[in-house]
C-alpha cells in the first residue's frame, strides 16, 4: 500500500514533539540556488581543465546519466584541483555551486528551504555545500524563543555562541562527531551536520557567517577540507572514518529520519545505510523521504522499504514540496498567517484550507509527566508525594478552596527587600482579581513569609499567590553600561535554596497543592530558560530532602516554554534523576593557545565549584582562565576557583594571557 503525505504528516508531527525527527536534506533543498551535480562537476572540471565529454557537455539538467560516468569526471576535475591551495580550491567549489555564477552573497533562498528554517530543529543532516538553511535561520530565527537572548548585560562571545538559536556547522571530525552525539542525549546548541563538508558564501557572504558564529575562518577552511565530490573522497569519508560511520549508525538508530531533497539516493549513502542494517539490524524508528510521482518508475520501493528501512512517499509535482514542508513547520511551530484577499501566501508558497486557516494534523502530545516518591519495588502508595510537570499557564485556584496556593516569580528590591512583580506575578495577579480570588492587585499587599534578612518567599495579603524571589543576596555588582534591566540581581546558585524556602513557607502555610511557575526565567533573564528549570528541581529535591513529613501533597511545576518542554520529552533534562539525587555529568571545555578544544564530561556529587572541577581535571589553577556557560549572574567571567557549577553548566578553561 502506498504511503502519503497526509498519512505521515500526524506522525511526523508527534515525532517532532518527542524530539526524535531529524531532516535530511540533499541538493534538491538548493535547487535553483545551486547547481545540480552534474552542472558542480561541469565548473569544476573547467576550473581544473579537465576535459569534459562532448555529450555531458551538452546533457541538460534532468538527462538521465550513468552515475558512474559522472564518478569518473569528478574524480578527474577533484585530482585536477589538487595543483590549487586550500583556498583557491574552496573558492573553485563556490563558483561552480552557484547557479549563474554569482557573487558571494548573492543567491536567494528557495522556499522550500525557507518553509523548513522556519522551524526550530536541534539537528539537520545533509549532503549539501551550501549555507541555504544556515542564513535562513538566521533570518527567520526568533530572538529569545529558543535562547535566552533577551538577557541583561552584554554576553560574551563565548556565551552567544553556546546559547544561540542559529545552527552550528559540523562536519566528520572525531570531535565533530561526538558533539553530535551529544546532543542526541543533552540539550545543545542546534546542528547542522554537513556530511559531505561545508562551503558556505551562497546566501550570505563568509564575513557574514563569522559575524553570527556560524563557523570562523579556521573551521570554514576545516570544513571545506572535507568536501566530497570524487570517489577517492567518497571512500575516505566512509572507509577511512570509523568514528564517523559509528556516529552516524548511532543517530539513524535513535532518530526518525526525514529525507528531502532526495539525499538518501548518493551512492555510498545507500551502502553506508546497508552496512549499518547489517551490523545493527534494523532500527526502531521508521525514516521517510519525498519524491515527486516522477520518480516512481525509477526507484525500487521495496528495496527502500526492507533494506534501508526508508518509506518513500510521493507526491505530485516538486513545486509542491515548499507547501508540504510549510504544512509541516504549521504543525509543529507557528502557524502562518492565512492570506489575505489579493496578496500572496505568508510564506514560501503556502495555499490556504478552503475555510482560510492552515489545516493542522490531528496528533497526541505528551503535556503532562508525573513522578511519585517511592522506592521503585512496588507501586507507590496512595499517600506519595506526587509531583507533576505540565506544558500549561498556570490558573487560579477556586475561591475557598484553602489546600491549593500558587507560586509566582518575583524580583526583590535590594534596599529594602520589597518585592518587585514582574510580567508573570502581575498578568496572574489580573487574572485572580478577574475570578474574584483577591480585590486588588496593589504592590504593597506583599509581604515576607521566610524570616530572612534578605527574603525568598512572598505571599499576597492572604491570597493563596506567593512569590519566590531567586535574587542575589550579596553586594548588588556595578551596572554595566547600557544596562537598562532592573536593579536586582539574578543568580543561578540561589534559585535551589529560593524554591526550597518558599516551598517550606507554603508547606508551614497549611497548602497542600502547590502550582509553581517558571522561576527566574523572564524577559530580563540571563540565561536559557533551561537552566532556572533545572535548577527549580534540584530546589524541590531540596525541599522534600529536607522536610521529613512534609504536608504538600502535590506539587505542579508548570512549563510555558518550548525551549524547556521539548527537551524534557526528548529524555535530555533526566527529570526523576535530578530529583532524586545530587550526581550531575559537568561538561568542560578546555581550550588550547591555539582556539582547538577537547570536551570531557565528568561527574560530581554535590555543590561543586570551579576550584573542585580544575583539582579534578588536573590543571594548574594560576595558568588557566575560567568562563561558566551560562554567567550564573550579572558578574564579569571570572577565574574565581568558588564559582558554583551548576548540572547545566558548561566550564570553559582557556590559557590565562
Amino acid at each position: 500500500m502506498e504511503i502519503g503525505f497526509e498519512d505521515i504528516l500526524p506522525y511526523l508531527a508527534s515525532a517532532y514533539r518527542r524530539g526524535v525527527l531529524a531532516p535530511f536534506i540533499g541538493s534538491g533543498m538548493s535547487r535553483p540556488a545551486c547547481t545540480s551535480w552534474l552542472d558542480l562537476l561541469r565548473g569544476l572540471a573547467d576550473a581544473a581543465g579537465v576535459d569534459v565529454p562532448g555529450h555531458l557537455r551538452k546533457a541538460g539538467t534532468d538527462a538521465r546519466l550513468d552515475t558512474s560516468e559522472l564518478y569518473r569526471l569528478a574524480d578527474k576535475a577533484v585530482l585536477g584541483l589538487a595543483s590549487l591551495d586550500a583556498e583557491e580550491r574552496a573558492d573553485a567549489y563556490r563558483k561552480a555551486l552557484s547557479q549563474g555564477g554569482k557573487p558571494p552573497g548573492a543567491c536567494d533562498v528557495p522556499a522550500q528551504t525557507a518553509a523548513l528554517a522556519r522551524c526550530y530543529w536541534p539537528l539537520v543532516l545533509t549532503t549539501n555545500y551550501d549555507d541555504l538553511y544556515v542564513v535562513s535561520r538566521i533570518r527567520q530565527s526568533r530572538a529569545g524563543e529558543m535562547a535566552g537572548v533577551s538577557r541583561t548585560g552584554t554576553p560574551s562571545r563565548e556565551a552567544r555562541r553556546d546559547e544561540t538559536d542559529v545552527p552550528e556547522v559540523l562536519g566528520r571530525s572525531v570531535e565533530d562527531c561526538h558533539k553530535v552525539l551529544r546532543s542526541l542525549e543533552s540539550p545543545t546548541r542546534p546542528i547542522l551536520w554537513a556530511l559531505q563538508g561545508f562551503l558556505g558564501g551562497q546566501a550570505a557572504r563568509l564575513d557574514v557567517l563569522d559575524e553570527e558564529l556560524v563557523l570562523d575562518a579556521r573551521r570554514r577552511a576545516e570544513l571545506a577540507g572535507q568536501v566530497v565530490a570524487g570517489y577517492q573522497q567518497y571512500q575516505h569519508a566512509v572507509n577511512a572514518q570509523p568514528h564517523f560511520r559509528r556516529a552516524f549508525a548511532e543517530v539513524l538508530s535513535r532518530r526518525s529520519l526525514l529525507f528531502l531533497g532526495s539525499g538518501i539516493l548518493e551512492d555510498y549513502l545507500i551502502n553506508l545505510f546497508g552496512e549499518i542494517a547489517h551490523h545493527y539490524g534494523p532500527g526502531p524508528h521508521p525514516h521517510f523521504a519525498l519524491f515527486s510521482a516522477d520518480r516512481r518508475e525509477t526507484l525500487d520501493v521495496r528495496f527502500l522499504q526492507t533494506r534501508l528501512g526508508i518509506a518513500p512517499v510521493f507526491y505530485k509535482d516538486y513545486s509542491e514540496l515548499p507547501e508540504l514542508i510549510g504544512r509541516l513547520t504549521d504543525a509543529v511551530w507557528e502557524r502562518r498567517a492565512p492570506a489575505t484577499s489579493g496578496s500572496a501566501p505568508a510564506t514560501s508558497g503556502a495555499t490556504e484550507a478552503p475555510s482560510g486557516a492552515v489545516k493542522a494534523p490531528v496528533a497526541w502530545m505528551p503535556d503532562e509527566l508525573g513522578f511519585s516518591l517511592s522506592n521503585g519495588a512496588t507501586c507507590p502508595p496512595g499517600g506519595a508525594r506526587r509531583l507533576r510537570l505540565r506544558y500549561a499557564p498556570l490558573s487560579v485556584p477556586a475561591a475557598g478552596d484553602g489546600r491549593a496556593c500558587v507560586v509566582v516569580s518575583v524580583g526583590r528590591n535590594p534596599s529594602d527587600n520589597r518585592p518587585i512583580p514582574g510580567t508573570q506575578a502581575n498578568g496572574f495577579l489580573a487574572m485572580a482579581r478577574e475570578a474574584g480570588l483577591v480585590a486588588d492587585t496593589a504592590p504593597e499587599r506583599w509581604r515576607p513569609l521566610d524570616g530572612a534578612p534578605d527574603h525568598y518567599a512572598y505571599r499576597f495579603g492572604d491570597a493563596p499567590v506567593l512569590g519566590v524571589a531567586a535574587r542575589d543576596r550579596g553586594p548588588e555588582p556595578p551596572r554595566a553600561p547600557g544596562d537598562d534591566g532592573p536593579a536586582d540581581s539574578r543568580d543561578l546558585g540561589v534559585i535551589a535554596d529560593a524554591v526550597c524556602a518558599t516551598l517550606r513557607a507554603a508547606d508551614a502555610a497549611g497548602f497542600r497543592h502547590v502550582h509553581l511557575g517558571p522561576v527566574a526565567s523572564g524577559q530580563h533573564r540571563l540565561w536559557h530558560p533551561l537552566h532556572p528549570f533545572v535548577q527549580t528541581l534540584a530546589g524541590v529535591r531540596q525541599f522534600f530532602r529536607g522536610t521529613p513529613e512534609p504536608g504538600i501533597e502535590l506539587l505542579e511545576l508548570h512549563v510555558l516554554s518550548p525551549a524547556i518542554w521539548s527537551p524534557v520529552v526528548a529524555g535530555k533534562v533526566p527529570v526523576a534523576e535530578m530529583l532524586s539525587s545530587g550526581m550531575m555529568k559537568i561538561w568542560v571545555d578546555i581550550r588550547d593557545a591555539t582556539g582547538s578544544s577537547e570536551i570531557f564530561a565528568v561527574t560530581v556529587c554535590g555543590p561543586t565549584r570551579v576550584g573542585d572541577i580544575k583539582e579534578l581535571c588536573g590543571l594548574p589553577p594560576g595558568r588557566w582562565s575560567t568562563e561558566i556557560l551560562p554567567r550564573p549572574s550579572k558578574v564579569e567571567p571570572s577565574s574565581a576557583d568558588h564559582l558554583l557549577v551548576t548540572p547545566t553548566s558548561i566550564v570553559v578553561f582557556s590559557p590565562r594571557r
